[in-house]
């Protein structure tokens, strides 16, 4: 199964390109996340693309924080997909924060997707603090594609206004 998945692709020499995509998987939590994560760990230098699914699992803000760990250690990340959606009430603005954190030690980061759609317990916060983070990869950051949509409305003016004022950076913006 997954473990052996993992053990062979540790036997390659180096990995630039990595996709893996573990939505509906009821099974993955917060424990999986540390296991995976030594995986990327191992292709941390040389990763330039990473591309992560979480939809609907069992992810909370520990896993985020471990997956902030991780992604603070991949320095030459051009590209990056983090996939959290309908986490429902599992995923909360402490969660995005530590996740968002790691953001600012991509100094070569181009392109940014973050979903966060149905994640119920995001508020304004969450808004300010991507903005916050992604500011410090301004120079580089071309493109953002940011889904925040929540049931709930707790998501406001606030955090609109702090997405606003990063836009004008930007040179491609995917509604």
């Amino acid at each position: 199964g997954c473990k052996t998945v993992m053990e062979r692709l540790t036997r390659l020499p180096s990995l630039l390109h990595l996709t893996l995509d573990f939505g509906e998987c009821r099974g993955f939590n917060n424990e999986r996340c540390k296991s995976v994560g030594q995986l990327v760990n191992h292709f941390s230098n040389t990763l330039t693309n990473l591309h992560l699914s979480f939809t609907s699992t069992y992810i909370n803000d520990e896993g985020l924080h471990i997956w902030g760990e991780v992604i603070r250690k991949c320095s030459n990340l051009t590209h990056l997909t983090l996939n959290f959606s309908w986490n429902e009430d599992n995923i909360s603005d402490t969660g995005v924060s530590e996740i968002t954190r790691g953001l600012s030690s991509l100094p070569r980061l181009i392109l940014l997707h973050l979903n966060f759609d149905g994640c119920w317990l995001l508020t304004d916060r969450s808004a300010e603090k991507i903005v916050n983070e992604i500011q410090k990869c301004r120079s580089t950051l071309t493109q953002l594609s940011l889904f925040l949509y929540n049931e709930n409305d707790n998501m406001g003016d606030v955090g609109l206004f702090s997405l606003s004022r990063f836009l004008p950076t930007l040179t491609r913006i995917q509604e």
